[in-house]
């Protein structure tokens, strides 16, 4: 159980990164150069960028934040797994809905983007885990 949660604090330091370096790209109004070769640009300057004004990467960040918090509380043996999961649950949500964005809408999608939803994924999956 340590283990796996040692291991929801990582995938959190990792979307983190991930979240960062795409604010720090947008704030500087650099390229996005896409390890696949695409387009991620075209996403992540789209329209769908921003929820409320506030921009993806941000939320991103807020939420990677709680999941390495929630991950030192489960450490720390606090109860708040139902809580980690419905949250993850709806991050979750939100990044299939992102990608179906990506695919059926812009129909171009972002390398970074998509390594944030994997980490949405392996963060439920991990919480789904511990007992």
């Amino acid at each position: 159980m340590t283990a796996l949660i040692v291991s929801l604090i990582v995938l959190g330091i990792l979307g983190i990164i991930d979240s960062s370096f795409l604010l720090f790209k947008h704030m500087k109004k650099k390229p996005l150069i896409c390890p696949l070769n695409n387009k991620c640009d075209i996403v992540t300057e789209s329209k769908w960028s921003k929820i409320f004004f506030i921009r993806n990467e941000f939320l991103g960040i807020l939420y990677y934040l709680f999941v390495i918090f929630c991950g030192i509380l489960l450490l720390s043996n606090f109860d708040i797994k139902l809580y980690f999961l419905i949250g993850s649950f709806l991050a979750l949500l939100f990044s299939i809905f992102l990608v179906y964005l990506q695919f059926k809408i812009i129909k171009n999608y972002c390398f970074y983007c998509l390594l944030s939803s994997l980490i949405n994924l392996l963060i439920f999956l991990n919480l789904v885990a511990i007992k």
